[in-house]
């Protein structure tokens, strides 16, 4: 695995935490999580331009279904 693939897991592992214990995604306002909101937001960005794996993209959705979910 090269580093940026694991820098990827890494990021995504730390969304999925953050998802699971706040239920939505980092608030924009708050700097010490700001990374994490503008890598989901770059990722959603390759997502549209058809730039993503099949598997990440999947990974990805999975994340943003449970920020749904769990809302309700």
């Amino acid at each position: 695995m090269s580093t940026r693939e694991e820098q990827w897991q890494i990021n995504y592992e730390k969304l999925k935490e953050y998802i699971l214990e706040h239920h939505h995604l980092p608030d924009k306002k708050k700097v010490e999580h700001r990374g994490l909101l503008n890598w989901w937001k770059y990722n959603m960005k390759l997502i549209k331009q058809g730039k993503m794996s099949a598997e990440k993209e999947s990974m990805l959705r999975e994340l943003g279904n449970m920020r749904e979910k769990q809302a309700e």
